[in-house]
């Protein structure tokens, strides 16, 4: 990975954002998942800033960003995010989102279509809760003998330790079982900054805020070009995309087999390779899915 330059961005109501910035090239910011975990992307980055000028950035009250007690909105983070792109002097910009960073990427896009360039919608749920029942199935089977253990660990205040231990045994699930996902997990771990906790007001209020019928209305007016990168072996099942893939105009979805939630971890050139593509500024057609 290229040299990191760290900075605050002050959003002018006293909360300020952690950024890093690395590489050189066209702007890419990454959008990191949660709700309310910190940057974990770093390995993204290194992927990435070889061609691109890479931002990193925690968003409001997560990781080393303040602002910890909320109140928490979606509009509040997408306007964040802008702020971020204006204090860092960028007039557009591509989008990398995980996870929820992913919806995060694609409001960003319907709200902010000049500043836009493309979207890579990685490991992204679909719109509202449909992955739900499914996913919740697959990781208490993937989580077999230990599942008990996670249960009393969620149910409680837990102890720094056990709080690692609830982690690992939580993230676990999400990578592919042909690769090595307690080593994945424990790499995650590893990209915890110390002291730091899941903001689990965050996730609340921005899972609670987020609807399908709105995402899907808005994801009729993104004119950037979007492309879901899905590992097959996620436990929230790709098939979820469907819908919202349906009411995209410009958008393709790539399924990487023997890749989880996280499927830079486990096919990582592939992942690279579909990224940088996926991030070059300009209108595509939209592509059948493939595998």
């Amino acid at each position: 990975m290229q040299r990191v330059e760290e900075q605050f961005v002050g959003l002018g109501d006293g909360a300020q954002l952690w950024t890093a910035v690395s590489g050189s090239g066209t702007p890419v910011v990454l959008c990191h998942g949660g709700p309310g975990l910190w940057d974990y992307l770093t390995d993204v980055a290194a992927l990435l800033d070889h061609a691109h000028t890479v931002i990193r950035f925690e968003q409001r009250g997560c990781g080393r960003s303040t602002g910890r007690g909320g109140p928490f909105t979606v509009a509040q983070a997408v306007n964040d995010l802008d702020r971020v792109r204006r204090a860092l002097g960028i007039d557009r910009w591509g989008v990398l989102g995980h996870s929820w960073g992913a919806e995060l990427g694609l409001r960003y896009a319907a709200e902010h279509p000049e500043q836009a360039t493309a979207v890579a919608y990685a490991a992204g749920i679909g719109a509202g809760t449909t992955f739900r029942e499914a996913y919740l199935a697959e990781r208490d089977r993937r989580l077999g003998g230990e599942l008990p253990r996670w249960r009393e660990l969620d149910s409680r205040i837990r102890t720094p330790e056990e709080e690692r231990e609830w982690c690992l045994l939580q993230w676990r699930p999400d990578f592919s079982p042909a690769g090595d996902p307690a080593a994945h997990a424990e790499a995650l771990w590893q990209t915890r900054p110390a002291g730091v906790e899941v903001n689990a007001l965050a996730n609340r209020q921005l899972s609670t805020e987020c609807t399908g019928d709105d995402l899907l209305a808005l994801a009729q007016d993104i004119w950037a070009p979007v492309t879901m990168l899905l590992g097959a072996d996620d436990p929230r099942p790709w098939t979820a995309t469907d819908e919202l893939l349906g009411h995209l105009k410009n958008a393709r979805r790539v399924v990487l087999d023997h890749a989880g939630h996280a499927p830079w971890r486990e096919r990582p050139a592939d992942f690279q390779a579909l990224a940088l593509d996926a991030l070059r500024p300009g209108r595509v057609e939209s592509e059948p899915d493939t595998r």
